[in-house]
């Protein structure tokens, strides 16, 4: 069988849950719509390449065992054979025959060239010397700790700006300029710091690619609403993972028997096989250790060789000592500027955001009121009087009167102007508003021309553009509109987006939705497939060589079994060769009923 069908059944076979932590390992490119296409994904040079520079000497000579032996005896697997090979199951390097484990033919085409420079295997028995955390100046932790912290809030506002937008991915880098450079100026940092950001993101699986987007998963939600220190503890344990299921323990000894080498050195030695683009995967590792304050210029931090070992808790009670203290005040000044002197804690950060505009992100960060940030807090379920209790109560003191104004002026203009779905056609949306006045001034409004109001009441004007963008053009020129539903309710600003197609009202892990798809396909082709789905089953049994059992129609209505071969498929029919009769068969599509693999 070819390794298409091989992986596909292999993949098949696999539980949800495993499949989704292979997913989470390999990474994902495309959006598979079975899988046959998940397999297809998965044997892509790129995802192999990537999979095959974090295997460790132990787990490349075995797979260098299997690529130079028909299998691998069941007598020969050991416990620490066995430590290796369940690490490449995992990441579905190889599959089960009957004479046991052989590598797919995809994956020995790209790693021979790289194993025929593999060293010997680091011995485990090497002697393992005592990393003595004492020599470690104080300096040096709190230089981890500047990095961590500056790492973990850019992180943080990188991902709600992405849980707000839909990032698409774009170009080679898989970032558009747009994107980076709304974050390059929300957080004062330069184009190439920000893609930095956005890999390590990628890398710690807190942005998901799917198709043409990145999502916004599980770990990237508990993220934004931890506190610094278990930011950085998701972090650290994302980068753990990317090391491979044997990366860290095989990088804690090497660092026992050589101290004094930089990371960069360490991770070379430890993950033998590379090329030059697997070396550029190894230089992002080491400078993605850097900004985690894992290493400093390179050198392993004290931090370092805790986590390895399994102690992400007590590298962060170490790194604790070093990172600036919680705050749970404000300063509330008169041009409507709010600024606290500190991190703030993650509860009040977060109710903070929802009526204020972060304009200064540092140790001490800096927002903004307007009327549009504490609409946006009224639409989002606050009320007036909480967000000035929220104020009075960071601020301790009476509000200044500016603010006191801005509160009362935006509670008396809230939900005045009303938006809703409109019936269809050219009427999309309806806005409506309880003043006269301020509808004819939208409607007369000259920036909004684009839009082509139109009056089909007094009491109402309709376009033919959908609510969300309609909401999202009406703050931008200074109106306070609000989005109803068919109820009349306003609805959340986070549920507009979801709805215009963003991801931040989603509250499940992306991949397991992913599997969910693929497992619905396999049921659908197996019992009931659709045209498409038959037609597709059959190109990527021609792209894979694969023997088909064709069912389909005779002339009087009765269902025949095929075993073909198929060649080709045009003018509506399938042509192959018939394994049984051994002949060419050219059949109607159209009285095809299902296909299984042969």
């Amino acid at each position: 069988m070819s390794d298409l069908l091989n992986l596909a059944t292999n993949l098949k076979a696999r539980d949800d849950q495993n499949l989704v932590e292979l997913l989470e390992r390999r990474g994902l490119t495309g959006a598979p719509k079975d899988f046959f296409d998940l397999a297809q994904s998965l044997l892509s040079a790129r995802s192999i390449m990537s999979t095959l520079s974090t295997l460790t000497v132990g787990e490349a000579h075995l797979l260098n065992q299997m690529m130079n032996e028909s299998a691998i005896d069941d007598s020969e697997i050991d416990g620490e054979i066995n430590q290796y090979l369940q690490a490449l199951a995992d990441r579905a390097l190889f599959v089960w025959t009957d004479t046991g484990p052989k590598a797919l033919t995809a994956v020995i085409e790209l790693a021979e060239p790289l194993l025929k420079n593999l060293g010997e295997a680091i011995s485990p028995s090497r002697p393992k010397f005592r990393f003595d955390y004492a020599v470690k100046e104080e300096t040096d932790l709190g230089l981890a700790a500047i990095a961590a912290f500056e790492t973990q809030q850019g992180l943080y506002e990188l991902l709600l700006d992405a849980e707000q937008h839909q990032i698409k991915h774009t170009g080679k880098t898989g970032f558009g300029v747009g994107d980076v450079k709304r974050v390059a100026g929300h957080l004062n940092l330069d184009n190439g710091q920000v893609r930095a950001l956005y890999r390590l993101a990628a890398r710690l699986n807190l942005l998901q690619l799917i198709g043409e987007n990145w999502w916004f998963t599980p770990a990237a939600r508990n993220y934004v609403a931890s506190t610094i220190l278990d930011r950085w503890r998701i972090l650290a344990n994302q980068w753990l993972v990317s090391l491979g299921p044997l990366g860290s323990s095989a990088l804690a000894q090497e660092i026992h028997v050589h101290p004094v080498e930089t990371l960069a050195e360490a991770l070379l030695r430890v993950f033998p096989l590379r090329d030059d683009l697997l070396e550029e995967q190894i230089e992002d590792l080491a400078s993605q250790a850097d900004a985690l304050g894992l290493t400093i210029a390179g050198s392993p931090s004290p931090l370092l060789l805790l986590s390895l070992e399994g102690g992400v808790d007590l590298a962060c009670d170490m790194l604790q000592r070093h990172l600036p203290g919680l705050q749970h005040n404000l300063i509330v000044q008169a041009d409507l500027s709010l600024i606290a002197p500190g991190p703030l804690d993650a509860a009040t950060e977060g109710t903070l955001r929802l009526f204020a505009t972060v304009e200064q992100v540092s140790v001490a960060n800096t927002y903004r009121l307007s009327a549009q940030s504490i609409s946006h807090g009224m639409e989002s379920g606050l009320s007036i009087d909480s967000i000035r209790g929220a104020l009075m109560e960071l601020y301790a003191r009476p509000l200044p009167q500016p603010v006191e104004y801005l509160l009362t002026d935006t509670a008396a203009k809230f939900a005045k102007l009303r938006i809703s779905a409109g019936p269809g056609g050219g009427e999309k949306s309806v806005i409506t508003a309880s003043d006269a006045l301020l509808l004819t001034q939208v409607l007369n409004d000259s920036r909004l021309r684009a839009f082509a109001f139109k009056a089909p009441t007094a009491s109402s004007i309709a376009t033919r553009f959908e609510p969300d963008v309609v909401y999202q053009a009406l703050r931008e020129q200074g109106y306070l509109p609000v989005v109803t539903d068919s109820n009349g309710s306003i609805v959340p600003p986070r549920r507009i987006i979801a709805l215009s197609g963003g991801l931040a009202d989603s509250t499940a892990n992306p991949l397991q939705l992913l599997v969910q798809n693929l497992r619905e396909a396999d049921r659908r082709v197996g019992s009931q497939p659709d045209d498409q789905d038959i037609t597709r089953q059959i190109q990527l049994a021609i792209k894979g060589k694969v023997t088909l059992l064709i069912y389909a129609t005779d002339r009087a209505g009765n269902e025949v079994e095929f075993t073909i071969l198929p060649t080709a498929v045009a003018n509506g029919r399938l042509r192959g060769m018939d394994r049984r009769s051994d002949v060419e068969r050219t059949l109607p599509l159209e009285r095809i009923v299902r296909v299984e693999l042969g």
